[in-house]
């Protein structure tokens, strides 16, 4: 779902589908096992990719066939993108950012706190969109601040998760906040325009059959499923020195994750693991 990025438009924007990817460029905080740049990098978009671990790196490269014809930055990416600001746009400027540095359950706090999403923000050019992914149980308060932190930054965003919601209601009403772990991808841009996404066309999905079903936002969340919600009051915005209430919430946010991929492969390959 991250790719969509491309396929992003607004009513002032639908020009620039006249651009071609390979005079776009692209810049992926967070490697993984490398599927999302591998295809922004398939499409021909100039690709700089920014992670921590070179392990990770290799990995992907090793057994996921990460192509090389990339940009690999091996930095924090709080580093990266404070070297970035002060070299200014002439040299750092990006059509697309994507952020995905989902570790398990938990998250590196300071990538998103609002100075960093700021800076992401300032690294995008005037039509860019940046994608951010958050792997976590959406029920807890911890989510609410992470969407309340990037609406303070960006003025328009859009929010998917990758599955139906199974939040049901009560009798009156209510919204019940049972566990609710998910991926949520954020889409948000510079601009105020609202947007919209258009449909793939073939070679969008790059011969990949999961990319022909995956591949457009399907579920979304509308922005008033994070307001009023228990412990919103506490802090509204995520900031850097600040971040006890994200940090709180991870442990019972990795036990979720935990639970989820104990049902992805059985009990004894976890054991013998």
């Amino acid at each position: 779902m991250l790719e969509a990025v491309r396929l992003i438009e607004t009513a002032s924007s639908k020009e620039s589908r006249l651009v071609p990817d390979n005079e776009k460029n692209a810049l992926v905080i967070g490697l993984g096992i490398g599927t999302t740049p591998a295809a922004l990098i398939a499409h021909g978009i100039d690709t700089t990719i920014v992670e921590i671990d070179p392990v990770v790196h290799e990995l992907a490269t090793k057994y996921f066939h990460l192509p090389s014809n990339h940009t690999s930055v091996i930095d924090d990416a709080m580093y990266f993108v404070g070297k970035a600001l002060v070299a200014g746009p002439d040299h750092y400027s990006y059509d697309y950012i994507i952020h995905d540095v989902f570790t398990g359950g938990a998250e590196p706090v300071g990538l998103f706190t609002e100075g960093f999403l700021a800076g992401l923000r300032d690294l995008l050019k005037p039509d860019g969109v940046v994608a951010i992914n958050y792997a976590g149980d959406l029920s807890l308060p911890s989510a609410s601040l992470v969407v309340h932190t990037v609406r303070s930054v960006f003025p328009q965003c859009r929010y998917f998760r990758e599955d139906a919601s199974l939040i049901q209601s009560s009798s009156s009403g209510s919204k019940k906040m049972a566990p609710d772990f998910t991926n949520m991808v954020m889409f948000c841009r510079k601009s105020s325009d609202a947007f919209g996404f258009r449909d793939p066309v073939e070679a969008d999905c790059l011969g990949s059959q999961a990319r022909r079903y995956h591949l457009l936002p399907k579920h979304e969340i509308q922005a008033s499923y994070f307001e009023g919600r228990p412990g919103d009051g506490e802090l509204l915005v995520l900031k850097a020195g600040h971040t006890q209430r994200l940090e709180a919430d991870q442990k019972e946010s990795a036990i979720g994750h935990w639970r989820i991929m104990r049902t992805v492969l059985p009990d004894v390959i976890w054991e013998n693991w």
